[in-house]
């Protein structure tokens, strides 16, 4: 079984619902900026594949679409900007620029790729769109935690639709379910990735334009996609 059908089974299983996103106060316990290594996806290529997906989502008052200009996959958190970091979770600017520079040495040799956005699927927390690349995303992380000296996330790269905004443990209903399972076969389109930003999120406000401290190009190839026909 894969990793997003695991996914999948453990929400069905389970149904618990969790306060997810930026905005939780119990995540970001006090911090009011945090930076991000993300991929931006841009909305206006695929609305007519995601419009669906937020309708069926719509409808439940827990649920908190992204906006547009929210949309983006997490590659990597980076940590609570702090002046003078404290804690291990926390991360100075002059600490971002040593990761930008270790992250332009190494990208510059990994390779541009199409990835495939396909299918809704939900973590407690929030429902989300899978990446399907055969692991290069994965490689991806992997080259940059090396380089940068960065802790790996546990859960599979995926571009979230919208936070569920629910008191932690509140039972999923079963409209819900019901209504991810009617896409959980749906392909929404192929993105090809050519950078990766660096980037600063005030988690003060709901939805806000992250900020942009550097993008990070790729080594431009077309072999890199020997796994899409």
């Amino acid at each position: 079984m894969d990793t997003y059908a695991e996914v999948w089974e453990r929400f069905v299983r389970e149904r618990r619902l969790q306060f997810g996103g930026h905005t939780d106060p119990g995540w970001r316990d006090g911090h009011a900026l945090s930076a991000s290594f993300i991929i931006p996806v841009e909305e206006s290529r695929f609305r007519e594949r995601l419009e669906p997906l937020r309708e069926t989502l719509r409808p439940f008052p827990f649920v908190s679409l992204h906006p547009d200009h929210f949309l983006h996959i997490t590659l990597l958190l980076l940590g609570f900007l702090a002046e003078e970091p404290g804690e291990g979770d926390e991360v100075s600017r002059e600490r971002l620029e040593e990761i930008e520079d270790s992250a332009r040495r190494v990208l510059a040799d990994f390779p541009t790729a199409k990835i495939q956005l396909s299918n809704l699927n939900a973590f407690p927390g929030a429902a989300f769109i899978e990446v399907h690349d055969d692991g290069v995303l994965e490689g991806l992380r992997d080259v940059l935690c090396a380089s940068c000296g960065l802790k790996r996330p546990s859960g599979p790269p995926h571009l979230t639709l919208a936070y569920f905004h629910a008191p932690d443990g509140t039972p999923a209903p079963d409209g819900l379910v019901s209504a991810i399972a009617r896409y959980r076969d749906w392909p929404v389109g192929d993105l090809v990735v050519e950078s990766v930003e660096i980037t600063i999120l005030d988690l003060r406000l709901d939805y806000p334009e992250p900020e942009t401290l550097a993008e990070i190009s790729l080594r431009k190839s077309w072999s890199v996609s020997p796994h899409f026909s």
